[in-house]
């Protein structure tokens, strides 16, 4: 009897801590949240290898969801009132919502990214590109903050550096038609600018 009880402790403790392990492995993953997360290395493969536009439709979303995973519930909650604030239009809350998201969680790129963007709606431009440089050092596959930093010097009549943000965004995707439709237009831009001269 003592025997069957210490083989089913033995079992209970076996299983025990394989559950344990697997819980340990299951938030771990959640820890990677965003730019740090294992699954982003397969999806951006895709984006450069499939030829069907539904599978990189799927991975570019995919890719898009893990960037907005937030580390913890208070980075949640943050994002989730800036998000308001901006819709709201309302830039200087936004701003200082987002100023406590990047002092909370300072690895968190998408919280970088997203204060770039009010940022640029804004129009502080040097503060956007701070913030995008910023996410690049966390996640320098970012082609939204790539395409982001285009635009910012789209608005500073900076046409060459533009056109080197958006090739680079287009680079890491290739799949963002918008991105290539700016390529071409700045393309357009400087060769009847140079013909001009």
């Amino acid at each position: 009897m003592m025997n069957t009880i210490k083989s089913s402790t033995s079992r209970s403790r076996k299983y025990s801590s394989i559950i344990a392990a697997l819980l340990a492995v299951i938030y771990c993953g959640i820890s990677f949240a965003d730019q740090s997360d294992p699954r982003l290395g397969p999806l951006f493969m895709d984006l450069q290898e499939t030829t069907d536009p539904n599978i990189a439709k799927r991975a570019e979303s995919q890719i898009w969801a893990i960037w907005h995973e937030s580390p913890d519930e208070q980075s949640l909650e943050i994002m989730r009132n800036a998000r308001a604030s901006l819709s709201r239009s309302d830039f200087d809350s936004a701003t200082e919502l987002l100023n406590q998201l990047v002092e909370h969680a300072p690895g968190y790129a998408e919280a970088w990214n997203q204060r770039a963007i009010v940022l640029f709606l804004a129009e502080d431009f040097s503060g956007a590109l701070r913030d995008i440089e910023q996410t690049l050092l966390l996640e320098p596959r970012h082609f939204g903050a790539l395409s982001g930093r285009g635009q910012v010097y789209l608005h500073l009549e900076e046409p060459q550096l533009a056109l080197n943000a958006f090739k680079q965004a287009l680079d890491r995707n290739p799949w963002m038609a918008n991105i290539r439709d700016q390529i071409a237009m700045v393309h357009a831009f400087l060769n009847a600018k140079q013909k001009s001269i």
